[in-house]
């Protein structure tokens, strides 16, 4: 199917806002920052729980600015957009701060959004409620592969899909706070596959 017009990339809307980054572990310094700047998105501000950390990931990517806290990066007006890679038992509270100043348009906080599924509708709750935007990183779904196969779905070519199945074979890199978690597999991994199927197909009407 080679020629078929599609698109396996999101296109840019708009590059101007002002991104800062809290956390210098590896998901930031070698993922987000990395397709940053691919994109030409400009990151203005850096923390993280040690401020050496920190210092090493802006020297990297050129990152201007280094705060003391998460709080402060928060606090700061020039940043426009929080991205945020914290352990989730710390990203309810520095995202309710982010909800709170004027200055901060859009958070995009990693998965699980907190250890408890009602601490996270509150959390979706409350984004709605200040008119922010609160993203939690599914980037599965935006996956070339996945994209361009859920164009081939969409277009009729596979006919009706009445089995799907994802499998996964990989060496996990395990952080130190996943040890915390009541159901590891399914809050650190597989919240990408289920969320990928219901891209594919939609909702499920029957669990």
């Amino acid at each position: 199917m080679a020629g078929q017009g599609f698109e396996p990339d999101v296109r840019v809307r708009t590059s101007e806002y002002r991104i800062g980054c809290i956390g210098a572990g590896m998901i930031m310094a070698e993922c987000h920052l990395a397709a940053y700047a691919q994109a030409g998105f400009p990151v203005v501000s850096i923390a993280s729980r040690t401020k050496a950390s920190a210092e090493k990931v802006a020297a990297r990517w050129s990152i201007p600015t280094i705060h003391d806290t998460p709080e402060q990066l928060i606090e700061d007006s020039e940043v426009e957009i929080v991205d945020l890679a914290f352990p989730p038992d710390q990203q309810p509270a520095l995202i309710r701060h982010a909800l709170k100043q004027p200055h901060i348009k859009a958070i995009l906080a990693q998965k699980p959004l907190a250890l408890s599924v009602d601490e996270a509708v509150k959390l979706r709750d409350e984004a709605a409620k200040s008119g922010k935007i609160l993203s939690v990183n599914q980037n599965m779904r935006y996956d070339q592969s996945m994209r361009v196969l859920k164009q081939i779905i969409d277009s009729g070519a596979l006919g009706d899909i009445v089995f799907a199945q994802i499998d996964m074979h990989a060496i996990p890199h395990w952080q130190t706070f996943l040890q915390d978690y009541d159901r590891l597999t399914l809050a650190n991994m597989s919240v990408h596959h289920l969320d990928v199927l219901r891209f594919l197909f939609g909702d499920p009407s029957e669990i």
